[in-house]
């Protein structure tokens, strides 16, 4: 298959949608033999190397394996490990197992993988439909393609203790891995990945995953969602709008559905070494495999939130609202309704705000979200104005005395809001946005 710049394009914008970001990021595609396999610049360069392509990239599936491959190690913020051959192999068996499971019909269920590497062993780890049952790493596997639902929650740093607890450091094999993996020369070393991609270009590539991404059900329950969970978990602190800062002001009086997870410690029994007992590690050191092995764990509850979202829709406002539209935009997910506000408030659903249906009075006053605040019985609120309303002294006193904790978001040049400022931090859009 003959790999050109139109041909990768093509093949990512028909598996990510047409106004995919990630197409746009590839700028150029060249062929190299600085890198084994290929590997992706912070330009947009794609690299690969003839013999490998010649040998592997047969057809549209395995050049997306390819290409998300590499995308996606910034994601899950690869490059903090150390460059070991343990270390790179868990992050390519996390990152495989998320194409092959959430992008099936793309990837054609992880086919690169499937044709680079032997389906046992430690290599059986980088591919789905490997025969691991009589394998030291059967129980790892399957918390990647097996149907584990809520039992394991992992992180690649669970996923690089498991390998060492499990692995004598005899054993460990040379793999050909994708990607550069700190094996480029000279300035084609220095130049090579995706470490150090700024923070928007991060977010664009997340937003463009996870909107893509699909949760696995062809296969019985619970089938992949530790995967998914885990690819949810890696690409949020990526995303545009920043979630974690809003999650602060989410509210219990008011469901939407912003997702809070609660730990609790627990003694969990697992097929999983992450943090094995005395015992187990004796055993292992006698050549002898657990089948379970008894772990200090963390026991995930979740609950469904809401966030009070205020926005100013009075006529002052009117030439920035495609702007704040479209930073809003990204929470369609989460946000069941939200509140417009000129002289009065109005709930409608977020989906009639992203049509265009905003209805206003023209004028502008914040009494009317005191008073809103105060009917609901809100602890928590989020106000997106230009700032330029009057807040009475009386409503200003009553929302001190119910403790109201509120997020003031301004655009249109303001950078003060003196009436909400005493209820928590003023920041300008930009803050939350880039």
């Amino acid at each position: 298959m003959r790999i050109t710049l139109e041909t990768v394009r093509a093949v990512l914008r028909n598996s990510l949608g047409r106004e995919s970001f990630i197409a746009s990021f590839v700028r150029s595609v060249e062929e190299s033999t600085g890198c084994p396999t290929a590997c992706i610049t912070r330009d947009g360069s794609l690299r690969y190397n003839p013999g490998f392509a010649d040998k592997y990239i047969t057809t549209e599936e395995d050049l997306f394996c390819l290409v998300l491959h590499e995308i996606m190690h910034p994601m899950f913020g690869h490059f903090i490990h150390n460059g070991g051959r343990l270390e790179n192999l868990a992050a390519d068996a996390v990152i495989n197992a998320s194409i092959s499971l959430l992008f099936p019909g793309p990837s054609g269920e992880g086919s690169l993988f499937k044709r680079m590497y032997e389906p046992h062993g430690m290599e059986g780890l980088l591919r789905p439909l490997s025969r691991m049952h009589d394998s030291r790493y059967s129980g790892l596997y399957d918390a990647f393609y097996g149907s584990r639902r809520g039992e394991i929650h992992l992180t690649t740093g669970e996923v690089i203790q498991s390998l060492k607890v499990l692995t004598p450091s005899t054993e460990v094999p040379e793999v050909l891995l994708l990607g550069s993996h700190g094996t480029g020369k000279g300035k084609e070393q220095e130049a090579s990945g995706l470490n150090g991609l700024p923070s928007e270009a991060l977010s664009r590539i997340a937003d463009d995953l996870r909107s893509a991404a699909k949760l696995p059900g062809n296969r019985g329950a619970g089938y992949g969602e530790n995967v998914y969970t885990l690819f949810l978990d890696a690409i949020k602190a990526h995303l545009s709008i920043r979630k974690a800062l809003l999650g602060k002001f989410a509210t219990q009086r008011k469901v939407d559905r912003f997702r809070r997870e609660v730990h609790r410690p627990a003694i969990t029994v697992s097929p999983i070494p992450l943090h094995p007992s005395k015992r187990d590690l004796v055993l292992l050191a006698a050549g002898i495999v657990p089948f379970h092995y008894h772990n200090r764990a963390q026991r995930v509850a979740v609950k469904e939130r809401g966030l009070a979202v205020y926005l100013d829709v009075s006529g002052s406002v009117n030439e920035h609202l495609p702007e704040i539209i479209g930073v809003l935009r990204n929470l369609r997910r989460e946000l069941a309704t939200i509140f417009l506000f000129s002289n009065r408030v109005i709930e409608v659903p977020f989906k009639a705000l992203l049509a265009g249906h905003v209805q206003t009075t023209y004028g502008t006053d914040f009494d009317c979200i005191a008073e809103s605040i105060i009917e609901r019985n809100l602890d928590k609120a989020v106000i997106l104005t230009d700032g330029h309303a009057n807040l009475a002294g009386d409503k200003q006193t009553e929302l001190k005395k119910r403790k109201l904790l509120a997020l003031t978001i301004l655009f249109g040049g303001k950078t003060e809001c003196d009436e909400f400022a005493p209820f928590g931090d003023v920041l300008q859009l930009s803050d939350i946005t880039t």
